[in-house]
């Protein structure tokens, strides 16, 4: 039973981990149509800018997750002015050779800039807090998963509540009749992709003294988000949070339970369940912003 428990703690905190890491990738897909295939690489950057923190100031990674957030919202928001405007309305090909042209370039700039060593960042939140001899929280993962929760009520509320969030949540389900109710599209484009870029950084940073930052590590990250946001529900906050959860246990629970492949098998698991659900519920299990047949337009 111990072992068990330990599996579902570690699922759960691995689940944190996936959501803070999946909000911005399904938002922008969700509202704009458009695949981010550069999104493991704002991860990367957001994890680099906390390490030149920690390195040259000594701050802790969760202590500079606000300017980590700003400067990757101010980046997103002339991004998306200078260039992502300008192939949101061409077929999906060229948005996806567009960004995926974008994280190449990230990645050999990061290389130039840093070279290709591993580094991690040093947080003062480290260790595991011991629930019975076989049983602990890793305080790091557990941080990182109660940010993630923050994060998402805050994006829940900001969508629900807000002039700015209901102006998206319309741009999502139908542009046009948007345009037609005096809604701005490209400023409403132009704020999510600013918002979704500085909580891809923020997730950068936290998870920075988890993984190894290194200047190739965007794509596995880039897949992970895909398979989440396309089983879950594109734009779906409450999506995004189930869909985290459910691939972080199953993943946690494979690799426990399947003796020396589960490791393995657990990066499987969550493209085995992204196949299944785009058969049996194409919108995702979780339903989503964007409708159904705005995807396929």
């Amino acid at each position: 039973m111990s072992t068990f428990s330990q599996a579902l703690i570690n699922g759960i905190a691995l689940g944190g981990m996936y959501l803070i890491l999946v909000l911005g990738f399904s938002i922008i897909w969700g509202v704009m149509g458009v695949i981010n295939l550069a999104h493991g690489e704002f991860v990367m950057v957001g994890a680099y800018l906390a390490w030149v923190a920690n390195e040259w100031l000594g701050s802790d990674p969760f202590l500079v997750v606000l300017p980590v957030f700003f400067i990757l919202a101010a980046f997103g928001f002339v991004l998306q002015r200078i260039l992502v405007n300008r192939v949101i309305d061409r077929p999906h090909l060229v948005s996806l050779l567009v960004m995926f042209g974008v994280s190449i370039i990230l990645q050999n700039a990061m290389k130039l800039i840093f070279s290709a060593d591993f580094r991690r960042n040093d947080t003062v939140l480290d260790g595991a807090w011991s629930l019975s001899e076989r049983v602990s929280i890793p305080v790091t993962k557990f941080m990182v998963l109660l940010v993630a929760l923050a994060v998402l009520v805050a994006l829940h509320q900001f969508l629900q509540r807000t002039r700015t969030g209901k102006s998206i949540r319309a741009a999502a389900q139908n542009r046009e009749a948007a345009r037609i109710v005096g809604i701005d599209i490209n400023k409403v484009y132009a704020i999510t992709f600013a918002l979704c870029l500085g909580m891809t950084g923020v997730a950068g940073a936290l998870i920075s003294p988890i993984l190894s930052v290194q200047p190739f590590q965007g794509p596995p990250l880039t897949l992970k988000a895909f398979a989440i946001t396309a089983m879950s529900g594109l734009g779906s906050v409450k999506g995004a949070l189930g869909g985290a959860m459910v691939l972080g246990i199953i993943e946690a629970m494979l690799a426990l339970y399947v003796d020396k492949i589960g490791t393995n098998l657990a990066v499987v698991a969550s493209f085995v369940i992204l196949v299944a659900a785009l058969v049996l519920r194409p919108q995702g299990l979780f339903g989503g912003l964007r409708p159904v047949d705005a995807t396929a337009s």
